[in-house]
């Protein structure tokens, strides 16, 4: 089979839509063909955020003991938080790479982070009852319950290092090293963790359906940070930067998270950044 050029792996990192050769003028190429991998997990791992059926959560919802819809209100609060905040703030990154086969794989990924967010405001107005019409009232009144570290970080933040890069102030190393290594692999993995264990019992089996998904997401997009990490040969002053960041992301989350998951965080975050190190070493080495 011919190679194809270049040009015709081009596209909008915004819609999604194949460039023609005299509209790609950004210089967002691949270099490299890699990204595929991600885009075959992708296509396995396809969900309808709006076909979980959540009634039997609805019902029983009231009848949980206070204390334990007390700590999954202040879980789920966090997550209709978070994944409307990422939804919005992952714009710059497909323009950042300059490459189009990683802007594709960003491109698939905001694509999963809608589809979060749309779960979460489900479970934030059909299971816990969250006041408002639209989705922004209920994201302001999930606000109110979520915890005031996740907040900060995803309301905050995350909004501007958006805007840093969006200026081109800041490069999408920087971006992933934030959202992908901290966000997503610190913070939200340990608040599904605790989501994931919480429901075990099949107490509310439409939410847990639904954060099972989000999870398998979630590994493959903190797999691909990695991976575009080790292209970028990050310092060794950039590494330990994000694992200096590991106890905050423990505390963002307060007293919602047990402590056996909240004691998985700094070593998990360790065994990560290991693996960037192990594979520079070997580039170096070859």
């Amino acid at each position: 089979m011919t190679e194809r050029q270049a040009w015709d792996l081009a596209f909008d990192p915004a819609t999604g839509r194949r460039l023609k050769q005299a509209e790609v003028t950004s210089g967002i190429l691949p270099d490299s063909r890699w990204p595929n991998f991600f885009s075959r997990v992708v296509a396995k791992l396809q969900w309808d955020a709006n076909g979980i059926d959540l009634k039997p959560d609805a019902a029983t919802w009231p009848e949980l003991p206070d204390e334990r819809r007390e700590r999954l209100t202040t879980l789920l609060a966090a997550f209709r938080v978070a994944d409307a905040a990422v939804s919005e703030h992952l714009e710059p990154f497909g323009p950042a790479a300059k490459n189009s086969l990683v802007a594709w794989v960003i491109f698939l990924q905001k694509r999963d982070e809608k589809r979060h967010a749309t779960f979460f405001d489900r479970v934030a107005a059909e299971v816990l009852g969250l006041p408002g019409e639209t989705e922004e009232d209920r994201r302001a009144a999930a606000r109110e319950l979520a915890p005031p570290g996740i907040v900060q970080l995803f309301d905050e933040e995350l909004p501007a290092m958006s805007a840093e890069m969006a200026q081109g102030r800041i490069g999408l190393t920087d971006g992933m090293g934030l959202y992908h290594m901290t966000l997503e692999g610190m913070v939200l993995s340990a608040g599904q963790r605790a989501i994931l264990q919480e429901l075990d019992d099949g107490a509310l089996p439409g939410v847990r359906e639904g954060v099972y998904h989000v999870e398998l997401d979630e590994r493959w997009h903190i797999g691909f940070g990695l991976r575009c990490l080790i292209d970028a040969k990050p310092s060794p002053e950039f590494i330990d930067a994000i694992l200096a960041r590991a106890e905050e992301c423990a505390a963002a989350w307060g007293d919602a998270l047990p402590e056996e998951i909240r004691d998985m965080i700094v070593p998990m975050a360790r065994r990560r950044m290991a693996v960037v190190t192990k594979q520079l070493a070997a580039l170096a080495a070859a």
